[in-house]
């Protein structure tokens, strides 16, 4: 029985069409994995498994997985995120091609998703026609834009590395330093106690006594390049890192505009709170109006110091970051305004709620308003309704948060996230209403392939909720990233438009890697040069060279400005989420570069006028950069679901605490 699994791939394989010339592949490679699996006792035990993959072009693009025993974690969406990976790795449509992977083990192993990394180098080897080195281990978790996201068990993992002959270990970057819980058992007479403490291993140091080389790694390309022998060299632009940059008065003119109107709209609800401070405070018992006026003053603080803070991005350039902040500050100057209503009484509010939910429903319908030409539609216009709709659902989430709410201090403060979040979405839309999205180049996409890359979105954010849960009670899963992820990924089971999931799909995914980077990494800043890295070799991808939409650069720029480390991760994952599934849309949309389907074509119109490429480095931190190419809005959220501003004063009435930090679940708009 255990051979029926891999029997039923090979009879697959053999029922797709013989080859007929040479530019078809027929490729097997195989690969040492490791793994963890569970112990009686609650801890775990690394494993190794062996993983063989066959390559078969021409395909239809399918993808099919076996593993011997079963994994506790289903590895369909893992895998098939490899194959895409490997095909823009090998300059193969990924449509073209079929995948099979096989994963045979002694025990069932936890976290198999860990071992899609391997499978997208196995899978890029093939396609190559090169040789794998077979004294060498890779795990980690490879993401949609083929940058290797951490993963846990990794000192079980290099040990299982080590029993199977290997002398080189290749783990995620920024974990050669690898942190755990273990159960410690302790004999007392009959009585055995288990016990947790924590424990910090240098897997470099370790893995040497093992007789094992640790050396981290951020991207496919490059664990291609090592387990390749030099054969494969990852790319790199040219005069370093680069990124393409928007140079339009027009849109500069426009976010210059939204900047000012949210700093205008910002004083203007300071100016309603004041009208009625004086009143709603003096009307309360004395116990709780000494608590209120504290809140009050605290909030009235953040905008001050916000406020200060975007002038001051807005003179030196940075137009885009400017806006994002003077969103931060309108969004706490309306908790002030929804809190001293709302302390006048119940049911003050919900005149606001039913106002924004008009507003929220009114920028959806828009952005469903999708033009298609003959099943085709704009990469340009399909980036604009993303970022409307992720906002507009953000902004639904915090509405019905609010229906539950009974406290008028968190009730206010869910109003305010929404407010705001709907007042994104409008912005973005307002694109889409002038017609912006439909001047220059249009670089056309298949409607088909969205949908199709929803689903494998999809797919993959619950294995990652999945493998984050295998490892609950090990290490410990930051709260506020990981309830992000999860009400983006059940607002998407919900969705009904393959554009929402998208949409949903791109935010719980960067949510997804931020709260695998809190679980396994040390450093965050490592984290933060290896995504670095993947966006800087995505965006000098011809695709995107020729196609890049004016968000991720502007994301860029807020990635440039942010103080916390952990924002970084959330802003640079989504950027470079969206940049592999742009590039990936473009790719299949036309012949790509490639020695196995021929030479390439444009993809998009010629005509590059107003489009020149500088350094990411000044991209992210140039001043005078940032006024070039600063544009389409304003990336109007706030990272403050990552940074906590503490109000502890307390109400001692109906409204008992004021809420906690204003916490908007995403940085940037």
């Amino acid at each position: 029985m255990r051979r029926v699994g891999w029997l039923i791939l090979v009879i697959l394989a053999l029922s797709l069409p013989p080859p007929t010339h040479a530019d078809q592949v027929r490729e097997v490679r195989e690969l040492t994995i490791v793994a963890v699996t569970s112990l009686p006792n609650g801890t775990y035990a690394g494993v190794s498994a062996r993983l063989r993959v066959l390559v078969v072009c021409p395909g239809s693009g399918g993808v099919y997985v076996e593993t011997l025993p079963l994994s506790q974690i289903d590895l369909q969406a893992s895998t098939r995120i490899a194959a895409i990976v490997a095909s823009r790795v090998a300059g193969v449509r990924f449509s073209s091609c079929d995948f099979l992977a096989s994963i045979r083990a002694d025990s069932p192993i936890v976290g198999g998703p860990s071992a899609s990394a391997a499978t997208a180098v196995a899978f890029a080897a093939a396609l190559l026609g090169l040789p794998l080195r077979g004294d060498a281990v890779l795990t980690g978790m490879v993401l949609p834009d083929g940058s290797v996201g951490p993963v846990g068990g990794l000192r079980a993992k290099l040990e299982a590395a080590a029993r199977s002959g290997a002398r080189l270990f290749l783990v995620p970057y920024g974990q050669t330093v690898y942190t755990e819980t273990v159960v410690v058992p302790q004999t007392v007479g009959p009585v055995t106690i288990y016990t947790t403490r924590t424990v910090t291993v240098d897997l470099v140091d370790y893995g040497r006594r093992l007789g094992v080389e640790v050396v981290p790694i951020a991207t496919v390309h490059e664990a291609l390049q090592i387990l390749t022998g030099g054969a494969y060299r990852t790319p790199g632009p040219a005069g370093g890192d680069t990124a393409v940059v928007y140079e339009n008065p027009a849109v500069e003119r426009r976010v210059r505009v939204w900047s000012e109107a949210l700093r205008s709209r910002t004083l203007e609800e300071m100016g309603s709170g004041d009208s009625i401070k004086a009143e709603v405070l003096s009307s309360l018992p004395p116990s709780l109006r000494a608590s209120a006026e504290a809140a009050v003053d605290e909030l009235e603080r953040e905008v001050a110091s916000l406020l200060s803070r975007a002038d001051s991005l807005y003179q030196r350039g940075y137009l885009y970051s400017a806006a994002s902040t003077y969103f931060r500050a309108l969004t706490y100057s309306l908790w002030r305004l929804y809190l001293l209503e709302g302390l006048r009484g119940p049911g003050v509010l919900d005149s606001a709620r039913s106002n924004i939910t008009e507003r929220v429903d009114r920028v959806m319908r828009i952005a469903w308003q999708s033009p298609t030409r003959a099943g085709a539609l704009c990469l340009q216009d399909l980036d604009v309704r993303v970022a409307v709709l992720s906002r507009a659902y953000e902004a639904l989430m915090h509405l019905n948060a609010s229906l539950s709410e009974s406290r008028v201090d968190r009730l206010a403060y869910y109003l305010a996230l929404a407010d705001s979040r709907a007042t994104t979405a409008e912005l973005w839309s307002l694109l889409l209403e002038s017609g912006y999205t439909e001047g220059g180049d249009c670089c056309l996409l298949d409607t088909g392939y969205v949908e199709d890359s929803a689903l494998v979105v999809e797919n993959l954010v619950r294995n990652i909720y999945a493998y984050v849960v295998s490892f609950e009670g090990r290490v410990s899963i930051p709260v506020v990233t990981f309830e992000s992820m999860v009400s983006m990924m059940n607002l998407m089971a919900r969705a009904r438009e393959p554009i929402d999931r998208l949409s949903l799909g791109v935010e719980a995914l960067a949510y997804g890697y931020a709260t695998l980077v809190s679980m396994f990494s040390r450093d965050v800043n490592n984290t933060v040069t290896a995504l670095n890295r993947t966006v800087s070799a995505e965006l000098a991808s011809e695709p995107l060279r020729r196609c890049l939409p004016i968000s991720l650069v502007l994301y860029l720029e807020l990635a440039g400005t942010q103080e916390a480390a952990l924002s970084k991760v959330y802003i640079l994952a989504r950027v470079s989420a969206l940049a592999s599934f742009y590039a990936d849309s473009l790719r299949e949309a036309g012949p790509t570069t490639s020695a196995l389907v021929g030479a390439a074509t444009p993809v998009c119109g010629e005509g590059t006028s107003g489009v020149r490429t500088v350094t990411l480095t000044e991209a992210l931190s140039a001043p005078a950069v940032a006024a070039a190419y600063v544009g389409i809005g304003v990336l109007l959220g706030a990272s403050l679901a990552l940074i906590v501003v503490v109000l502890s004063k307390r109400l001692h009435c109906s409204t008992r605490t004021l809420a906690g930090p204003l916490a908007p679940s995403s940085p940037g708009s």
